[in-house]
């Protein structure tokens, strides 16, 4: 996941963790206050840095969002792939990867509130629009990983694996965004299991399997 030209800044020589130990503080004032209440200063003294040492490695706040939230996907791939493990069946992988995201929006739904908030923050300020656009693209592309070896390699099979991969994606969101409003666990599984039916019924109607 990378930043857009723009809003990249070259890796700084010798960091000594200096960036991870950064956004591991960002993280944590996040979770506590959220996104649009946190200033460099209040990471910084999270971090117990000088807001100097901060502005040398960051170019601003919405840097450092933008790289807790690729320390979040890279996390999220690698538990993603433990998950699908060596499935080599299109509908069986639609079906883990739905059970996946749900699972992990009950393991910490902080975390997936976390995310919402960093999308709603990019989109309320005019430089961070491309970072929002990047973030939702990443999800889609991360799930469309999921299956791609499983389809054929050809631009028409692509374009529909993308349309899969939006399906679930903004289907997810929409569950995510319901349960939050309910906490009804029921009604998110049967929600959740109607997805799977869906995103199956999509990938057959469009002659996805190889």
């Amino acid at each position: 996941m990378k930043l857009p030209a723009r809003s990249r800044r070259p890796a700084r020589p010798q960091s000594d963790g200096k960036r991870e130990q950064i956004a591991a503080a960002a993280l944590r004032v996040m979770l506590q206050k959220g996104v649009f209440d946190i200033t460099t200063r209040k990471i910084a003294a999270e971090a117990e840095i000088s807001v100097a040492t901060l502005h040398y490695h960051f170019n601003d706040k919405e840097e450092i969002i933008f790289s807790v939230m690729e320390n979040f996907v890279s996390q999220y791939r690698s538990r993603l792939n433990d998950a699908l493990g060596d499935s080599t069946d299109l509908p069986q992988r639609i079906e883990v990867l739905i059970h996946f995201v749900c699972s992990e929006i009950r393991r910490a739904p902080a975390e997936q509130i976390l995310l919402q908030e960093m999308s709603l923050y990019m989109l309320r300020h005019p430089e961070g629009q491309d970072l929002a656009r990047a973030k939702d693209e990443h999800f889609q592309d991360l799930y469309a990983s999921a299956f791609s070896q499983l389809v054929e390699d050809t631009p028409e099979a692509q374009q529909k694996l993308r349309a899969l991969s939006n399906l679930i994606y903004t289907s997810l969101v929409g569950l995510f965004n319901q349960w939050l409003a309910t906490q009804d666990d029921p009604l998110f599984a049967r929600s959740a299991d109607n997805l799977i039916i869906a995103a199956k019924a999509f990938a057959a109607a469009q002659g996805l399997s190889r």
